[in-house]
């Protein structure tokens, strides 16, 4: 058995269109609730897709052919369960790692965003890692180095945007040497350490059912509430809190998550 590479790009949506290069793929299935960007980078890269329904566990409602090409997201780094089920049930699973960045590489190919995890202490603005034991022959150029900036709406707004534009890279000088000053053992404490602070906090009004597996290390803490006053109250404190994602219909059952899903920032919290 093959040991997957490591591949350091510009970004967790172009780790996608690497894969599909790579697999040539033509048809994939993703589900319903993910981000744009994601619809949007497969879009560019031509390939049909086939969506799929989740349920109150982010797990796929559908059986799918064993050899089908399936994407699916670790949500809110929380479903390593779900990864390894379906790893084992379908060969052909690319797992989106965006929310779980210190998971081990699974599934055909996995990747994860530096980005996501970094950018609010560390003024990371963009980089990825794929794991894939299918290389392509291609050659990229290599990310421009960057200014790290103030995090706040509007310069992760600005940053998106500019992101949105890039076409397949190498990872940037600048993101590299960063990554190099993290202590990534007391990062992973400090969030499990917020992330429980905020479940004893939350855990009664609290639909999702959230039991950490050991070295799973969330993105957020994900609180699925329909008491509103609660995501008011935290943006009243000073977080910033994202709804993922829109788009959603609302007869769908996934809109549930987009609509009272309030993901709460586990590292650039003061708790």
């Amino acid at each position: 058995m093959q040991t997957k590479q490591l591949i350091k790009l510009n970004t967790a949506r172009n780790c996608l269109r690497y894969i599909v290069r790579s697999y040539n793929l033509k048809t994939i299935h993703i589900p319903y609730y993910i981000c744009n960007t994601v619809k949007t980078a497969l879009r560019k890269e031509n390939v049909k897709i086939n969506f799929y329904h989740i349920d109150k566990n982010f797990m796929p409602v559908c059986e799918f052919n064993k050899d089908d090409f399936i994407l699916y997201p670790n949500y809110f780094g929380i479903c390593t369960n779900n990864v390894e089920f379906l790893e084992k049930k379908y060969k052909n699973l690319i797992v989106d790692n965006a929310h779980s960045f210190y998971s081990n590489p699974c599934g055909l190919a996995s990747f994860k965003s530096l980005r996501k995890f970094f950018q609010p202490d560390y003024g990371i603005k963009n980089g990825a890692y794929l794991y894939t034991d299918k290389l392509l022959n291609e050659k990229f150029d290599i990310s421009e180095n960057y200014e790290t900036v103030e995090y706040n709406f509007e310069n992760i707004v600005k940053n998106e945007n500019l992101l949105d534009k890039e076409d397949i890279k190498l990872i940037s000088e600048t993101t590299e040497n960063l990554m190099k000053t993290i202590d990534f053992e007391e990062e992973k404490q400090k969030r499990l350490s917020n992330f429980y602070k905020y479940h004893e906090l939350y855990s009664n009004k609290n639909e999702l059912r959230l039991n950490l597996k050991q070295n799973e290390y969330p993105f957020v803490y994900p609180l699925l509430t329909k008491d509103e006053g609660i995501g008011y109250k935290l943006e009243k404190q000073g977080l910033m809190i994202f709804r993922y994602w829109n788009g959603i219909p609302k007869n769908y059952d996934e809109y549930d998550f987009y609509r009272y899903l309030v993901p709460i920032p586990i590292v650039n919290s003061e708790l």
